[in-house]
């Protein structure tokens, strides 16, 4: 008691300016006594305020009374400033390991590659302003076009859309008992209303990017819904969504999401994607989202939106993705009127996160934002992760990485910074496996291993 009472007569005495520091708890431009007392009384209270709360990390007790004091004496190193490393996008081409196609047909990932299906029919779509034209189509596969709205409803089995042109005004509609590919070789398709690609087929989409090509799909800020139909996306599919081949994908949403399934999505190495959406999160899938291989980058910009969204598991094996998200919380309301804070995420994964290998950068800008989130346990084996949040809290602490379980991480290079926030938040047990040639965890903002 002695001594605490010593330290706050010290800090009585000296005061520092507040302007570039925590602990002005009560907004006088200065960290004294008052504010000591205010993080005392706020303990006492069993009340919480951000400003009270002068670590960030979601509670006030004595650890928020101590960094106050530390940074009157000038003794706090946790608020040394820390500068975090970089994060952009980033278009430069990748080389990739040579990818192995299972040929197996018993292997549980076989259906997932385009080259394990022989298409023997191929249907040309051209879209040429407010017109388009399908030629190749057999009976089998009905099409009916308004303007450049183009409608199939396909009975056919092992058939290739390939798709070419530009329109201000279209979209691509499927109704297919089979699965099917979807060929993209240089499209640009507009829909002012709704999807610029909707299946309403359960089964697997193959979205191929024909090689040296750009294409570019739109959505529109209102939706023309239809009943008992969903319509999620710029791009949206009932079924899995398997992306591949070695062209470029640009997707812009300004109504919902950019590419999304209610099944799952599955990237290959090879490909080149943008993601940019003002509205909705990145890529958002039920059952899993996987990550095989191709540059993906993505600019996300609404309050409360992900990066990769996911209902279940998200995978990182391989590629380069770089996910720079600028959106803030959404408060929404529940089903007994409070209000519900919804941050803004690189990754958000409903169930558990696994990465093996390939890169990951994230940066997230907006306040009460996280880098990435899991609700079930982390589980980093290889690769390399980045992430930086530079936002500030507003209804909660932001986290770099947040993880409501366990968090292992047993090799590759693990980087995390939240200069306002927390680096590492783990609700479970956090297990950091031998072998690493650098562990920085000395800080609650910065965190760094690599093996």
């Amino acid at each position: 008691m002695k001594r605490f009472l010593l330290l706050t007569v010290i800090a009585a005495a000296i005061g520092v300016p507040a302007s570039a520091m925590t602990g002005d708890v009560n907004g006088d431009g200065t960290v004294n006594i008052t504010d000591v007392n205010l993080v005392i009384n706020s303990i006492l209270a069993d009340s919480y305020s951000t400003e009270a709360d002068v670590n960030n990390d979601g509670t006030v007790n004595v650890s928020d009374v101590n960094q106050v004091i530390n940074l009157i004496l000038g003794g706090g190193s946790q608020q040394d400033e820390i500068v975090p490393k970089e994060i952009a996008l980033d278009f430069s081409d990748l080389t990739e390991p040579a990818e192995r196609i299972p040929d197996d047909e018993d292997a549980s990932d076989y259906g997932d590659y385009v080259e394990n299906t022989s298409w023997s029919t191929s249907v040309n779509i051209s879209f040429d302003g407010e017109t388009a034209t399908v030629t190749g189509n057999p009976s089998t596969v009905m099409v009916s076009i308004e303007g450049a709205h183009v409608t199939v409803t396909s009975t056919a089995k092992r058939v290739r859309y390939v798709v070419t042109g530009s329109t201000p005004n279209g979209s691509l509609k499927f109704y297919s008992e089979r699965k099917f590919q979807l060929l993209l070789n240089g499209a640009d398709i507009t829909n002012p209303n709704g999807a610029a690609i909707n299946n309403q087929c359960g089964k697997s989409l193959y979205l191929v990017l024909n090689a040296g090509t750009e294409n570019t799909l739109r959505d529109g800020e209102n939706y023309a819904m239809v009943d008992d139909e969903d319509q999620k996306a710029a791009v949206f599919s009932e079924g899995q969504i398997l992306v591949s081949g070695k062209g470029t994908l640009n997707v812009y949403s300004v109504g919902k999401h950019c590419v999304a399934s209610d099944d799952y999505i599955f990237v290959r190495p090879g490909c080149h994607l943008y993601l940019n959406s003002t509205s909705g999160h990145g890529l958002k899938g039920k059952d899993y989202v996987h990550i095989k291989g191709g540059v993906i980058n993505m600019e996300i910009a609404a309050d409360g939106a992900k990066g990769i969204n996911c209902d279940s598991l998200v995978y990182i094996t391989g590629g380069r993705t770089t996910i720079i998200n600028s959106g803030t919380s959404r408060i929404e309301t529940d089903s007994l009127g409070n209000p519900v804070s919804t941050g803004a995420a690189g990754v958000k994964a409903d169930y558990n996160m696994k990465m093996t290998g390939g890169t990951l950068n994230i940066k997230s800008m907006g306040d009460d934002a996280k880098g990435i989130n899991v609700a079930q346990p982390f589980l980093f084996t290889g690769g390399e992760l980045n992430v930086v949040v530079t936002g500030r809290q507003n209804n909660v602490a932001p986290k770099g990485v947040k993880c409501d379980t366990d968090c292992t991480i047993s090799g590759g290079y693990f980087y995390s910074c939240a200069p306002n926030g927390k680096a590492l938040d783990v609700d479970g047990t956090t297990t950091i496996a031998d072998g690493y040639t650098t562990l920085d965890n000395t800080d609650p903002r910065l965190v760094e291993i690599s093996y």
